[in-house]
């Protein structure tokens, strides 16, 4: 006798790990789908982010997933004109008629009598517009809308404990970019502005933690997942000119932003260092990678090639530097239980999940042997996954790949 079908449209990970256990507990017999349509979700980053966590989630659980198409141009389409509109107000419903739409389609298309929503988890969701999004699209499409209240008798802690066992990303924000900006409008700015393909505590950096955490525990590996907070810096922009003329250069993390565009001339030089007369402005001579080092005494400084020394002393030069420090979080993703350990930059800018994935393929017998780990640092270009790592993790760390 065939089974019940029933649909679950997903929202995040955390929401469906303790959704989808109640869920299935209420319907034994029920063959269950989970469906990831989010189309609200910037950046794509912060997309694929999400999704991977779901993956694992139904994985964990052994219900099916299924991916529905990533369609941001339709979503802006549908919202227009409502851009301004608060958090639970009229954008939102529309946004929940489209997810629920597309979740009703889908529940008809796969032959399932009925379907609901994780997002009847979230405290800040409209449940009343929720339900009646969802009982619209279920009128048209012949099925039933299921809204079960499981925030109820202590099920948003159980959500929060369950979700902090499992090690899942827990986003800040649900999604659209709009609720950012008006909540969180610094938030909103530097997902808006990322210049790096894999900055420092990003969504594209997490999204390859966790692609990796996946990939190990499909392969039986042990694996543990340590987050922690770190002081992040930000380039929004910088410009060195010296007589006109651009000079290649980078900027020491955590260097101070200038007032406006500062025009100096050199006045001493301490080894490598550089210094100009205007807003403590300095150089470092340098034809190799430098290590950031977070110390409290901070100078504007831009890295450039020892070949422009004479230059640089003998010609006025202008320069330009906007930064920001800002507390974010990133994490450590340990693969193995030994000490000692490979360690990789987690926001390296040519890693790639392959590479990553074919590193720890080469020492799976190691590590299943317990005789080496392979450590993911995040926020490793300024240095704090490495520092994590040994200090908290107490790992002993053979740099493989230098950022």
């Amino acid at each position: 006798m065939s089974r019940d079908k029933l649909l679950v449209h997903v929202c995040c990970a955390p929401d469906a790990l303790y959704f989808l256990k109640r869920f299935r507990q209420d319907h034994p017999e029920a063959e269950l789908y989970a469906y990831f349509y989010d189309p609200n979700i910037h950046p794509p980053e912060e997309y694929l982010l999400r999704l991977k966590e779901t993956e694992r989630v139904c994985k964990e659980l052994s219900i099916k997933l299924v991916e529905g198409p990533y369609e941001p141009e339709r979503w802006l389409t549908a919202v227009k004109g409502l851009e301004g509109e608060p958090e639970g107000g009229a954008r939102c419903s529309v946004c929940f008629t489209e997810r629920l739409e597309s979740s009703a389609r889908l529940a008809r298309k796969l032959g399932a009598t009925a379907f609901t929503t994780t997002l009847l988890m979230s405290p800040r969701k409209n449940r009343n517009a929720l339900i009646e999004a969802g009982r619209t699209a279920a009128r048209r499409h012949g099925l039933t809308f299921l809204s079960p209240d499981y925030r109820k008798g202590g099920g948003t802690q159980e959500l929060y404990r369950l979700s902090n066992e499992y090690g899942l990303y827990r986003q800040s924000y649900c999604g659209c970019i709009y609720g950012l900006i008006s909540s969180k409008p610094k938030d909103a700015e530097r997902l808006l502005s990322l210049t790096s393909p894999r900055p420092p505590g990003s969504p594209a950096e997490k999204l390859l933690i966790k692609e990796l955490r996946l990939f190990a525990q499909e392969l039986g590996l042990p694996v543990y997942e340590e987050s922690f907070p770190f002081l992040n810096w930000r380039l929004k922009r910088a410009l060195l000119e010296c007589d006109g003329e651009p000079v290649p250069s980078e900027v020491l993390p955590y260097s101070p932003s200038l007032r406006g565009q500062v025009k100096a001339d050199f006045v001493r030089q301490n080894g490598p260092f550089l210094y100009f007369n205007k807003q403590h402005l300095r150089v470092l001579l340098s034809d190799r990678p430098v290590r950031p080092s977070l110390s409290p005494v901070t100078y504007p400084t831009f890295v450039v090639p020892a070949s422009y020394e004479q230059k640089l002393k003998t010609r006025r030069v202008k320069a330009l530097l906007e930064t920001e420090l800002f507390h974010d979080e990133t994490s450590v993703l340990v693969i193995g239980e030994a000490k000692d350990a490979y360690g990789v930059p987690a926001d390296a800018p040519r890693l790639t999940a392959e590479k990553l994935k074919r590193l720890v393929r080469e020492h799976e017998g190691k590590i299943k042997r317990g005789e080496l780990s392979v450590a993911l640092l995040g926020a490793q270009s300024l240095g704090a996954g490495e520092r994590f790592a040994r200090e908290e993790l107490r790992l002993n760390l053979i740099m493989v790949l230098e950022y």
